[in-house]
């Protein structure tokens, strides 16, 4: 009976061991969004130091299981990892800040993203990755006998996979949107901690996870001190902050390279390239009367052309319900802007409307238009949703003219519609693009005049230029769009 009760108890450890590797993988990813942006770079970091871990935990579990199969020495190196966990939401802020200070002067967005995330990752995650690596093959080395090795490394390691399904779902879904990621790193450790200490034959064990609760109640450190923070918080799909600094209020994702939204306390216009779609209703061939915004961020889009364009109606697409609610609380959203809660092109596909201008601002982990809004599908999708004199804008920050990014985009905006436009955003890395299948007459930016947009209509004037495509790149499609890879490369 006692050997049964023993094996059960194996397989708990199994399964929660599992999960436990998978939630704090994808803990470590969001942990460091804030400080490096969670672009591939990140996410290879991540994937990789953990797979090295498990790696050296496996051949070191395996041979000390060999030499030792004792089921307490697996437990005393369990209750390590937990406590080396336990520290992490703690000791983050300020290891990372440590190595972003090492890193502040290079010239080159890749090293401090890179190197600074690599660096990051290894010194907070590899010791106990690596210490719980260790548990499969001292599992398998304790139930199995000689004959059925085999058998049992499959029921381990079928269990501890299921454990990491579980571990893959939970925190995403629940954990880090309702309690954000240092506490999701703390409920996972203390847990493993609690079937750990079970274990034990020694009872006295059992109390560690109950001291160690405490830790989930402790307030956890910023994850980084901002001047100007007023508010910060985690979503299913990135850190958000939102920041006053003097005349502007500012909306962050995983802010490593500028801001989503820029919104200026004292004039309707802010001096970047948001103020340019507010042109937009003055380039249609009839008056405009609807405007279709996929990516809402914190509004001032939409409330910037309703400010300009009294008669025009706009409905604001927002994949993430928090950043809706902070557009209303933070930067003075109206109730004019219909608001939906969906992927843009997801709405477009269900809808039955027709809008004059679609504006595509999407940004994904702060720096990437997400790929599925680049493809010739769907551009070719929009374009039906749009009326024939119709215009769809796209805001794209690229480095170069000869940018292979931004040859890609406009090559497949010219797939799909007969003219396209580029203007370069003064003193900035942004392109505003234009596509229609009429010719644009930028002589009709005159009717900015006397409005706060006139300097930016008379620069657009004269600077907009036709774009031809270029038989040299290739068209970006649903089967392949690499935008991340091509943003990264622009980085490098």
């Amino acid at each position: 009976m006692a050997a049964r009760k023993n094996f059960l108890y194996i397989y708990i450890l199994a399964f929660f061991s599992g999960m436990c590797i998978m939630a704090i993988e994808l803990s470590a990813s969001r942990l460091m969004a804030p400080f490096f942006g969670t672009s591939t770079f990140v996410w290879t970091n991540v994937i990789g130091i953990i797979m090295v871990a498990l790696s050296i935990g496996y051949l070191v579990g395996g041979k000390l299981a060999d030499r030792r199969p004792n089921l307490e020495i697996l437990l005393k190196i369990l209750l390590a990892a937990c406590a080396f966990l336990i520290t992490i939401p703690f000791a983050a802020p300020s290891v990372v800040g440590g190595i972003m200070s090492v890193l502040r002067h290079s010239k080159s967005s890749f090293t401090f993203i890179f190197f600074g995330s690599l660096a990051s990752i290894t010194l907070l995650f590899s010791l106990p990755i690596l210490l719980m690596g260790m548990t499969s093959p001292f599992l398998i080395r304790i139930v199995a006998s000689r004959e059925d090795v085999g058998n049992s490394a499959g029921h381990i390691f079928g269990i501890s996979t299921i454990g990491s399904i579980v571990g893959t779902f939970l925190p995403i879904l629940v954990f880090i949107p309702t309690f954000g990621t240092g506490r999701t790193i703390l409920f996972f450790a203390v847990l493993l901690l609690g079937v750990t200490a079970a274990g034990f034959a020694r009872k006295r064990y059992v109390i560690l996870p109950l001291l160690c609760i405490v830790f989930l109640l402790v307030p956890l450190p910023a994850a980084r001190k901002k001047s100007g923070l007023i508010y910060a918080t985690e979503s299913a799909y990135e850190y958000i902050e939102v920041l006053d600094n003097g005349r502007y209020r500012f909306l962050a994702y995983n802010n490593i390279a500028g801001f989503q939204t820029i919104a200026r306390k004292d004039s309707p216009v802010t001096g970047y390239y948001f103020d340019y779609y507010s042109l937009l209703p003055y380039l249609t061939g009839k008056k405009a009367e609807t405007v279709c915004l996929i990516g809402l961020g914190g509004g001032i889009i939409a409330n910037q052309i309703q400010y300009f364009h009294k008669g025009v109606n706009v409905d604001g697409i927002e994949i993430d319900p928090k950043v809706i609610t902070i557009a209303r609380e933070y930067f003075a959203l109206t109730d004019r802007t219909r608001v939906y809660n969906q992927d843009g092109r997801i709405f477009l596909n269900l809808i039955s409307k027709k809008y004059d201008i679609i504006i595509v601002d999407a940004f994904t982990q702060q720096i990437y238009i997400p790929f599925h809004l680049t493809t010739e599908n769907f551009f070719r999708e929009a374009k039906q949703k749009m009326n024939a004199h119709g215009i769809l804008a796209i805001n794209l920050a690229c480095f170069r003219d000869t940018s292979p990014l931004l040859k890609s985009v406009t090559n497949t905006l010219l797939a799909s519609f007969r003219n396209v436009y580029r203007v370069k955003i003064p003193a900035t890395n942004n392109s505003l693009i234009l596509a229609s299948d009429g010719e644009i007459d930028f002589g009709k930016l005159s009717s900015a005049s006397g409005t706060e947009l006139d300097a930016i209509a008379l620069y657009s004037m004269r600077s907009f230029q036709k774009v031809e495509f270029d038989p040299g790149v290739a068209v970006l499609t649903d089967d392949r769009a690499p935008i991340e890879h091509m943003v990264d490369w622009e980085l490098l």
